[in-house]
């Protein structure tokens, strides 16, 4: 689920994510975008995964390791948090 304190503003062919806590801009591109857009507390990793595969008709070796690391990252900086089925409720279970 997005984090309260993360602002997101489209532009152009980038999303730009402002994490209010810390000051820090984060800047997504197409897959990133689509990613952060899933990490809505109502998927969970594998969904992503899915997800990502299928829009992009690309091989899972391709898909998954980028999801994970993205999400992993994104948890990390605190832009997404735990809730729902949040793919960042615990690392261990990417």
């Amino acid at each position: 689920m997005h984090s309260d304190e993360v602002i997101a503003q489209k532009a152009a062919s980038t999303l730009v994510l402002l994490h209010l806590g810390s000051g820090q801009y984060y800047c997504l591109e197409e897959v990133g975008i689509r990613v952060w857009e899933l990490c809505d507390g109502a998927h969970s990793i594998s969904e992503i995964v899915a997800i990502i595969r299928q829009e992009y008709d690309a091989a899972p070796d391709e898909v998954e390791p980028d999801v994970r690391n993205l999400v992993e990252e994104l948890s990390r900086e605190q832009l997404v948090n735990a809730g729902g089925r949040s793919p960042s409720i615990a690392p261990q279970a990417l």
